[in-house]
């Protein structure tokens, strides 16, 4: 079992040192501070609506997919996508319920909400990859929206990858504390070609300088989907077009660009402070090839076909066009790989590092099962931290720092 250091999931140095104590105080301490809050009506509300929210996900899906698969029957005779279709729905029928196995395990362990609820919005992200792309493989004329979607889930994704590092070290105090120690401030550092566009982040600013080019990816994101819809609706998008009069072109090159920085500063901050990781027994590797797989390798693909397609080497097969084809090897391959991706979560981001010993007495902390579905689904946190990171940047650095240093 991992022992994080903190434990049952919170920022305060002082809060965190008294769980430690010795003797019985601090047995005591851990239990009484382990025991979830009064509900609220507001509580028993949320604890409701996550329930409902389980249980109709659970129907839709058991509903949603023989439908679609029926309607395909139907259609398989004027349909070129029957093919891939079937062969595609043995992986996502596989890759759904070890993803959901996972998740499960930890609403059903849930004893580190704090970092736990970071972990189940990252494991959400390969089965919906998987439905998705299956999806798009059926109704291909409605890609676009459906990768769209997809997409604000990456961005997502990655943000949540951010805060479980930050979480899991203890919160940003600790972690800017363990900086500051070492004994060369290298970390903050820039190669000569990013040094062209950004100054050195030693020092306090490290910390912020990451959150700040992860969540600017979910912004950059948002903003990508409303010109897409926007777009689509005009019919100036035009998929696949590499022009300068296609919606295309600038959604694809805004997206990649602030992708491609959200990927590196969470490379930064991974090798700042991947001794930490180690040290806590928290899989580092292992965690962050997951997800920095399942982003960048899927856009790489992605980009592989593009060039396969401008070159033609991919070309229009029956009714599909030839950009059609190219979608739809794209997500034929992402319905494969999701699956490889799931049996690897299901390993490094296992539920049981969070498994209390219960032959010590230890309560579940995280509330009931419902509590933990609602816990890991709102992400008011990132919401309240894109207003001060990415639009409130430059007042935030200009007030005092919260530490001493």
């Amino acid at each position: 079992m991992i022992t994080h250091s903190l434990a049952l999931g919170t920022n305060k140095n002082d809060r965190s040192e008294s769980l430690i104590s010795d003797g019985d105080s601090g047995l005591d301490l851990l239990l009484s501070y382990s025991r979830p809050p009064p509900k609220t009506r507001l509580r028993q509300l949320m604890e409701k609506l996550a329930h409902f929210l389980a249980v109709s996900t659970f129907l839709a899906l058991l509903v949603l997919i023989p439908v679609i698969t029926i309607q395909a029957l139907k259609d398989k005779n004027s349909q070129d996508d029957h093919v891939a279709f079937y062969s595609s729905a043995a992986f996502v029928g596989l890759t759904v319920p070890i993803s959901i196995y996972g998740i499960y395990g930890h609403l059903s362990n849930y004893n580190q909400p704090r970092v736990q609820k970071y972990v189940v919005r990252i494991l959400w992200m390969v089965p919906l990859y998987s439905l998705q792309s299956w999806l798009s493989l059926r109704f291909h004329d409605s890609s676009v929206w459906i990768e769209s979607l997809r997409d604000m889930y990456e961005s997502y994704t990655l943000a949540s990858f951010l805060y479980y590092l930050i979480e899991v070290l203890g919160g940003e105090e600790e972690i800017t504390r363990t900086l500051l120690d070492q004994p060369e401030q290298t970390y903050g550092r820039h190669g000569r070609f990013m040094s062209l566009f950004f100054s050195d982040w030693s020092g306090p600013l490290f910390l912020s300088r990451c959150k700040w080019g992860v969540l600017q990816y979910v912004v950059v994101k948002v903003f990508c989907v409303v010109l897409t819809i926007l777009c689509e609706a005009a019919g100036t998008y035009g998929n696949g077009e590499f022009s300068l009069t296609s919606g295309y072109f600038y959604v694809t090159f805004f997206a990649n660009v602030s992708q491609c920085l959200a990927l590196y500063v969470l490379v930064k901050l991974f090798y700042a402070v991947k001794l930490s990781l180690m040290a806590i027994g928290a899989k580092p590797y292992g965690k962050f090839a997951c997800v920095k797989g399942v982003v960048f390798f899927t856009w790489w693909q992605g980009v592989g076909i593009a060039v396969l397609t401008n070159y033609g080497i991919i070309h229009e097969r029956g009714t599909w066009s030839q950009d059609d084809v190219a979608d739809g090897l794209q997500d034929y391959l992402i319905t494969v790989e999701m699956l490889f991706f799931a049996i690897a979560h299901m390993y490094t981001f296992s539920y049981t590092e969070y498994c209390v010993d219960e032959d010590m007495g230890l309560p579940r902390s995280g509330g009931t099962f419902g509590e933990a579905l609602w816990s890991s689904s709102v992400p008011s946190e990132i919401g309240e931290d894109i207003k001060t990171e990415v639009f409130a940047r430059k007042k935030k650095e200009e007030s005092p720092s919260i530490l001493s240093i």
